[in-house]
Parts: structure tokens; C-alpha cells; sequence
């Protein structure tokens, strides 16, 4: 799985999650015009991170705790330098110091969760992740293992923890440890929900689609999953150009002649043009715009809450794509984890374009 790009195109939360759904190892380089920074993955979870804004060695950070003193840090760095076989510093530092193992983890894995909360703060750059266990990274003067959990933190955990660090960067965020906890429990139950292992499959799938039509019928294939309906149109300008559907049914021509003769217009302050401005998924009532309307009459009638999630390559929405559970009146329950694939799926429609 090839991820690289823009985040003005997909967010630090959608690049952490489809990584941990994928259950990938390897590391992930954030860059922007300030800032450096890297997080390394072990099966999708999170064991080390650094920024060039946090500098700090794991030895400068244990004595920061008052866990040891600078002098049992550089006699511990001594043996290290003497030993055949390396070992990590907090290992020695455990076995030699008397440091429980469980102390340095908790400051490690606060280390690594400031670091990231640090990055859910960019507006702008850009990201690179790169399959490899993470044996592979770093040299024989830095090594990475000195600083790495050995068990590593959940992506729901991290994109908690970094949407309340960016909400209140400017102020002072109340939220108590129980109110976090509960709102990490509530995104992993409802990831669980929403169909994991579907999610899994189509994004293992999009690892072999490398033409752009095969990315649209799996985009296709996907929503015929978790909903009745759905249209995908093709972006151009200002205007919805129909490409491809599924579930039309009672129409007075065939579904698929209809939907490749529309053409809608995106006017200001509509549902869809909100869509092609936030770049984001929308699951709301539709608006009183002539198009929305127009699509209304045509489908016969839609429910309360339909679907819009649009496609971004380069940093533009080439597609988008309409659903619904028409007849029926509920919400699209995997809209969530259907919006991490369309990131994921942009990137894919990007590299095939440029392979062309």
C-alpha cells in the first residue's frame, strides 16, 4: 500500500486510520514549511513518533521525570556503546537503575502522543508512507529502539486525543480523562460497527486497481454495500455529470441511460456545493437547490439523510458520489469508515492517472 500526498487533500486522521485498518508496518514522514516529523507503525499501531519541534532523546525525557539522573543516563549510555549485541537505553537503564519497564513506557507513549496531537495542528503539507518493519529504519548511532514502544497505541486513541489538542491549541481544553476515554471507546465501537472487514478487503483490493475505471466500479461495488442506491458523477467545473449507479429502480427509461444523459448544476450554498468546498463526506437532508430538487424528482423521493462523499485527486473532487437507503428512512451506518476508502481511493485515482 503506496500512500503519498497533500494534506490539504487527506487529513492526519483519515492517513492514521486507513494505516491501522490495513494493519501496516512501516513509517509515515510529515513535512511542512516549519516542521518535520515521522510516525512509524508495527501492524497498523502506533510505536514511535518525532518531530524537529521535540528533540528530546528518551535519556533527556526520563531525567525531565525525575525517573534517573543525568549520571546514571551517560554511565547507561557507556555500557551501551560497549555492548556487542545493542540494547535499548531503556532497557539498560531498567536492568541497571531499577526503573520499572511500565514507567518508561507511559512516558514514551506520552511522548509519542504529544507529537502526533502536534501534527492534527497543520493546515498544509505534505506525507509519505513507506511499507517496512521497523528493524529497518534509522542507523547504528541513532537507533530508533531506544525510543519505541514495544506495544503501540491504537490510531482511534491518537485522533481523540489529537482533534481535542487542535480544537483547543488557542485555549484551554477542559475535557477530563473519563470524557477522552469515552469518546475513544465510542470511535472504536463504531468503526467495529461499520464493517471492518468489509473496509479491509476493498482498501487490499485498491492496492491492485490501477486504472480509474476499475477505482469508480469498486467505489460502486463498496457503497451497493451499506446502501440501497447511489449515483457517481463525474466533476467537471461546476456541473455533476452522471457516470455510473446502482439500485435506480422505477424509473420510465433504463437507470443507466438516465444517469449518463444528467447533468446538474452546483449552485452556491448547496448541499453539494458544500461537499466540493470541505472536500469532506456529508451526511445530511438534501436542499431546496434546483439540482438537489431535480434529483429528487428523478430518484421518485429520497429519505431524510443522504449520503455525499466526493473523490479528491491532486487536490481537486473529480467525483462524487450520491447514495442513499431509499425506501427506507436510516442513516448510512458505515459512513465513516465508506469515507476513509473514498480518501484512500483518491490517492489510487491520482497514481493511476499519472501512470497513464
Amino acid at each position: 500500500m503506496g500512500l503519498e500526498g497533500y494534506l490539504e487533500d487527506l487529513g492526519i486522521s483519515e492517513i492514521l486510520q486507513i494505516i491501522s485498518l490495513s494493519k501496516k508496518s512501516g513509517m509515515l514522514s510529515l513535512s511542512n514549511e516549519q516542521e518535520t516529523g515521522t510516525i512509524t507503525f508495527l501492524e497498523g499501531q502506533v510505536v514511535r513518533a518525532t518531530s524537529t519541534r521535540s528533540p528530546e532523546t528518551l535519556g533527556r525525557l526520563l531525567i525531565q521525570h525525575n525517573i534517573v539522573t543525568a549520571q546514571q543516563v551517560e554511565a547507561a549510555l557507556v555500557r551501551q556503546s560497549g555492548l556487542r549485541c545493542h540494547q535499548p537505553l531503556g532497557a539498560i537503564l531498567a536492568a541497571t537503575c531499577q526503573v520499572p519497564p511500565a514507567a518508561i513506557e507511559a512516558i514514551v507513549k506520552r511522548q509519542i502522543e504529544e507529537i502526533v496531537s502536534g501534527f492534527f495542528t497543520w493546515d498544509k503539507g505534505s506525507f509519505l508512507f513507506q511499507l517496512g518493519e521497523p528493524q529497518a529504519f534509522g542507523s547504528t548511532s541513532v537507533n530508533p529502539f531506544d525510543f519505541m514502544l514495544e506495544k503501540g497505541i491504537s490510531s482511534p486513541r491518537l485522533v481523540v486525543k489529537g482533534r481535542h489538542f487542535a480544537g483547543h491549541r488557542d485555549g484551554v481544553d477542559d475535557a477530563d480523562d473519563a470524557v477522552l476515554e469515552a469518546e475513544i471507546e465510542f470511535l472504536e465501537k463504531r468503526l467495529d460497527d461499520e464493517g471492518l472487514m468489509l473496509l479491509r478487503g476493498m482498501l487490499a483490493e485498491l492496492e491492485y486497481s490501477s486504472m480509474g475505471s476499475g477505482i469508480i466500479l469498486l467505489i460502486l461495488r463498496y457503497a451497493s454495500e451499506i446502501m440501497n442506491r447511489a449515483i457517481i458523477f463525474d466533476v467537471r467545473g461546476r456541473q455533476l455529470v452522471g457516470l455510473g449507479q446502482f439500485g435506480l429502480t422505477g424509473l420510465s427509461t433504463t437507470a443507466d441511460e438516465l444517469v449518463r444523459e444528467l447533468r446538474l448544476d452546483v449552485e452556491p450554498d448547496s448541499l453539494f456545493s458544500r461537499a466540493l468546498q470541505e472536500k469532506n463526506v456529508l451526511c445530511s437532508a438534501l436542499e431546496q437547490s434546483v439540482a438537489e430538487q431535480t434529483l429528487s424528482k428523478i430518484l421518485g423521493g429520497v429519505p431524510d439523510e443522504v449520503f455525499l462523499g466526493p473523490l479528491v485527486s491532486d487536490g481537486k473532487v473529480v467525483a462524487m458520489l450520491y447514495g442513499d437507503n431509499y425506501p427506507d428512512n436510516g442513516p448510512i451506518k458505515a459512513a465513516t469508515t465508506f469515507g476513509i476508502f473514498l480518501s484512500q481511493a483518491g490517492l489510487a485515482m491520482e497514481q493511476a492517472l499519472q501512470d497513464q
